[in-house]
């Protein structure tokens, strides 16, 4: 295996680590949060995580075992609409402190990826990474939307 393909395997092994560490994140937040606003984006952003580390896991393993990237065509999981009379606000504290997290969460998300594209000649390798790095962004605006809705604008 050549130095080049090592170093694309282990920063992808890495982000499937970030991603389950995300994930975990996620899970804990949506269970610890007693608000249905809190609940519904959480569970979301676990759901997309979780897609992305199981995309990750498909591309490492037809890397290692073909040198072929894999086709990503972005995520299918949206984020459902808020119900009817739902509270749209009203994090505690903690919950807000969550949402500091997962912010910066998402940041981390977006520079890996541009740094793997950065690193990535191949085509399709470049638009796989730029489909997750476009799903952490708009993880990243639901996610300073709620966050900006609680503190007031």
């Amino acid at each position: 295996m050549n130095e080049t393909r090592k170093e694309t395997l282990d920063a992808i092994m890495r982000a499937m680590e970030i991603e389950k560490e995300t994930f975990d994140f996620y899970t804990k937040a949506e269970h610890k949060t007693f608000n249905a606003e809190g609940k519904r984006i959480f569970r979301w952003l676990a759901k997309t995580e979780e897609q992305h580390y199981l995309k990750l896991t498909e591309l490492y393993e037809s890397l290692h075992e073909g040198g072929r990237w894999v086709f990503y065509g972005g995520s299918t999981i949206v984020l459902d609409p808020a119900a009817p009379g739902e509270t749209q606000v009203g994090f505690d504290t903690d919950d807000l402190q969550a949402l500091e997290i997962a912010m910066e969460i998402e940041r981390k998300g977006i520079d890996y990826f541009e740094s793997l594209m950065e690193k990535t000649g191949d085509p399709d390798g470049k638009s796989m990474l730029k489909a997750l790095r476009d799903e952490e962004a708009e993880h990243l605006r639901v996610v300073t939307e709620r966050y900006r809705a609680l503190k007031g604008g």
